[in-house]
């Protein structure tokens, strides 16, 4: 018993490695070919899908397609049978005449690149796409993705331009280019499959991801120092109010009571400002990944909870304000840090 589960393990080893080993040539078959692709057709921000960036071949039910042709020629050509001779032929007819309905379906699309909607590292990004073909003609059936993101399918007449939405996964902060962008049909019958892949000029801001975590007692003394400071500074006169007991005696509004007109105690408003700020040094106790995550977090806290706050970093310094343009340039500026200029 033991030797046979010796050898189920030895056989599982090898089958992995040898799909591992198989993943590793088709990769580099890959980048050969995108090599060649690149010094074909150019990085471009739009791009028109011609002949020139065109590719087509048979699917595996065209094979098939093809085989069952085959078979029925040799049978008619043995058994000297037109009627099945006939069929192989409209058999092989129906096939070449897919080879140009399947590229007529691509040929002349244009894909340009509108923009990204940003996002936080660890989710989707979607890229906005514009697509534009010849008036009066349909293209059905096509299906886009990036290099390793998610497939969508859609339908779309050139009569006006159109805009879909194409996701990949955002791993990580920074600029995300999502690579080749793959645009292919199987229409009308799915034996030929048209495809491209395109070089576009795309690119999407990524945020880092927010990580929930407490203010270190340093920063909190130093927003409280800050808003205790602002307090003195900002009592401004509200209004008057009946005296009671225990009132301070300095806001006892005398002129009113000489006037006889009542005992009063003068009010005042606190114009407290609410002000915060993030710095890059109070979160000591994470690494620097983790510290723009937190300060991402609390960046967002501050928003919902209509707090301003400014952002302290390492030769960066946006002072406090709130609005929805402060928010983007804040998590911009932490999606952008360099992390070698990191320092405690």
């Amino acid at each position: 018993m033991r030797l046979s589960r010796s050898r189920v393990k030895k056989s599982a080893a090898k089958r992995t490695s040898s799909a591992a080993h198989s993943d590793r040539q088709a990769s580099r078959w890959q980048q050969l070919f995108f090599r060649w692709l690149d010094k074909r057709v150019a990085r471009a921000q739009s791009i028109t899908l011609t002949r020139r960036n065109l590719f087509i071949f048979p699917t595996a039910t065209g094979f098939a397609f093809l085989l069952l042709s085959f078979v029925l020629w040799l049978l008619g050509s043995s058994y000297q049978n037109n009627l099945v001779l006939a069929l192989s032929y409209l058999l092989i007819s129906l096939l070449v005449v897919a080879i140009f309905h399947t590229y007529a379906n691509l040929a002349g699309l244009q894909v340009k690149v509108l923009g990204a909607k940003p996002a936080f590292a660890g989710e989707s990004v979607h890229f906005i796409l514009q697509v534009q073909g010849k008036r009066g003609k349909s293209y059905d059936n096509l299906m886009i993705r990036w290099w390793n993101g998610e497939a969508a399918s859609f339908d779309f007449t050139g009569e006006q331009p159109g805009q879909i939405q194409v996701a990949v996964h955002a791993a990580r902060r920074g600029y995300l280019q999502p690579g080749k962008l793959l645009i292919a049909s199987r229409f009308p019958l799915g034996l030929i499959r048209c495809w491209s892949w395109l070089n576009l000029d795309a690119r999407a801001l990524i945020f880092p991801k927010p990580l929930k975590t407490d203010f270190s007692k340093q920063a909190l003394a130093d927003n409280d120092s800050a808003h205790g400071e602002q307090l003195a500074k900002g009592d401004e006169f509200a209004g008057l109010k009946e005296y009671r007991a225990g009132d301070p005696v300095k806001h006892i509004a005398w002129k009113h009571y000489a006037r006889e007109q009542g005992l009063y105690c003068k009010e005042y408003s606190s114009a407290r400002s609410s002000d915060s700020w993030l710095e890059w040094l109070h979160f000591p106790h994470l690494s620097p990944e983790d510290r723009l995550s937190a300060l991402c977090y609390w960046a967002l806290q501050f928003e919902r909870s209509g707090i301003a706050y400014g952002l302290r970093l390492p030769g960066k310094q946006l002072p406090p304000a709130l609005s929805h343009e402060h928010r983007l340039t804040v998590l911009s500026a932490l999606a952008c840090f360099d992390i070698q200029q990191d320092g405690d």
